[in-house]
């Protein structure tokens, strides 16, 4: 019954959530895909050659395991980091209400996807130094430009919904004086 009213009355939220569900879910498929695909090269290193969409550290894995092995880490950690921020925002579109919108725990989750933008960023940052130092240690990666780019994106974001909670707080503490003066 919650689920129809929520549908009759914020029509637009659901539709984005149903949105932000396709996106969480692609961005898990990413993560399992490539999780499979690695942990599957380490007993049939032919499939390091494409991991994920063209993705060969075929080269990196003979010369190297621990550092093909601390490639793929990163690589999964920051795509699952990206599906988490998709995570918490389904859980904020499901639980906001646009007539009484500011409550604590919306708050909480928004200052989340602003910390873990920041997360992503500074993770995005030192594989980029990692990659740089393996190819100047002279091992080739090939296809990780996909990987490889957004920190200032993610910094940005990251900063911009960090001020949007702190409004957001700011918010909650008028509907709260509000809610005590009526």
């Amino acid at each position: 019954m919650e689920w129809k009213k929520k549908w009759e009355t914020q029509t637009g939220l659901m539709l984005l959530t149903i949105v932000i569900w396709s996106i969480f879910i692609g961005l898990c498929i990413k993560v399992g895909a490539i999780l499979f695909a690695s942990i599957l090269s380490i007993f049939n290193p032919v499939v390091a050659q494409d991991l994920y969409q063209g993705l060969n550290l075929y080269e990196l894995m003979q010369q190297n395991l621990w550092y093909y092995i601390s490639v793929l880490s990163l690589l999964v950690t920051i795509t699952a980091l990206k599906a988490y921020i998709f995570y918490i925002m389904i859980r904020i579109f499901l639980k906001i209400d646009l007539m009484n919108p500011f409550s604590k725990e919306i708050y909480k989750l928004i200052s989340k996807i602003g910390e873990t933008s920041i997360q992503v960023a500074f993770l995005i940052f030192l594989t980029n130094a990692y990659f740089k130092w393996l190819s100047k240690k002279g091992f080739e990666l090939h296809g990780l430009g996909e990987f490889s780019g957004g920190s200032f994106e993610f910094l940005l974001l990251g900063v911009i919904i960090y001020a949007i909670a702190k409004v957001f707080k700011r918010g909650l503490e008028i509907q709260s004086d509000n809610e005590l003066t009526i």
